[in-house]
């Protein structure tokens, strides 16, 4: 069984490795090239961990600009309504007056008349409807006379009112 196992490493240290085998090196030499390249690969992650670190620190300078804006943005945006709103306010309350004048005036044209209607109202509800239905009756009967009939409510209808000769 081999002894050997197989690990990722760069192309460099490979062709090294290959070398120092080709060279017969002895083990303290080929630990010696691992841990230079070990040391190498720990020192590019430490770079990449404070190129990442430094970007991190760059977006959140970034973000918290962005969020500055947008912060100054909604405070603009909240002032700028609440100078609407009490504009409108003051319009409003410069305005009630002459809004009220014109309900008052309103009010005193429609007093007459809801007391008219008051009184319409009462004499309408004294109206006997019987007698109402009587006479259209009387009319209908009328309106269905003929001959004889006919001519007689004619000639009273004619003389009515007028002294007999």
């Amino acid at each position: 069984m081999d002894k050997n196992e197989i690990i990722w490493v760069s192309k460099e240290l490979a062709e090294r490795f290959k070398k120092m085998e080709a060279e017969n090196a002895t083990v303290e030499q080929q630990n010696n090239a691992l841990n230079e390249y070990m040391d190498s690969v720990k020192a590019e992650v430490k770079r990449d961990f404070k190129a990442s670190l430094e970007s991190l620190d760059e977006d959140a300078a970034i973000f918290a600009g962005m969020m500055l804006r947008v912060k100054q943005a909604f405070g603009k945006a909240k002032d700028e309504h609440l100078t609407a709103s009490y504009e409108l306010w003051e319009r409003f309350e410069d305005e009630i007056p002459s809004v009220r004048g014109k309900v008052d005036s309103i009010i005193k044209t429609l007093k007459p008349l809801e007391e008219q209607l008051t009184t319409i109202n009462s004499l309408l509800g004294k109206i006997s409807t019987h007698d109402i239905d009587k006479l259209t009756r009387s009319v209908e009967g009328l309106a269905t006379a003929y001959g004889a009939q006919k001519e007689m409510v004619e000639f009273l209808v004619k003389h009515f009112g007028k002294e007999a000769k």
